[in-house]
């Protein structure tokens, strides 16, 4: 007979407590509420127009309000210096590059608004200005033009 040694106890209760949080995560699809799939559908959308090299109307994807932010270099306020911002360091599509945002957590704050957070990878040859990774908060609201951001900052 083979005796369990101090090792296999902690192996055996990190399996017995990740099975539950691996079930939850699973979970987690079926249980976002329409508030949340809306966000995500915007978010991704953005992104598509980030890939098509559609620099305004990924901006557009901001609230245009004068308290609008989009934290960049500095913090950057109203949809027009927004846009004006993102033009200095990506004045095309081959400086823009490719956007794909993965563990996207979108998590409601009210009726009206929203908090997502995830990581990004933007991939583009040396030229254009190299490859960059990091990470994402954007705060958004529900407005008659559906969700928009109202914050913005990346890492």
């Amino acid at each position: 007979m083979r005796r369990l040694r101090p090792a296999h106890f902690v192996l055996l209760a990190v399996a017995c407590c990740a099975l539950p949080a691996l079930a939850q995560q699973a979970d987690q699809l079926y249980t976002a509420t329409h508030e949340q799939l809306e966000v995500t559908k915007t978010l991704l959308e953005q992104q598509a127009a980030w890939n098509k090299g559609d620099l305004a109307a990924y901006v557009n994807f901001y609230k245009g309000a004068p308290d609008t932010i989009a934290v960049l270099a500095a913090p950057v306020h109203g949809l027009q210096s927004i846009y004006n911002a993102y033009l200095v360091n990506f004045p095309n599509a081959a400086a823009m590059g490719s956007l794909d945002e993965s563990e996207v957590n979108v998590r409601e704050l009210g009726d009206n608004f929203a908090l997502a957070t995830g990581k990004y990878q933007l991939t583009r040859n040396k030229k254009a200005g190299g490859d960059a990774m990091g990470t994402f908060t954007d705060i958004l609201e529900k407005t008659d033009r559906g969700w928009r951001i109202i914050y913005s900052s990346t890492t």
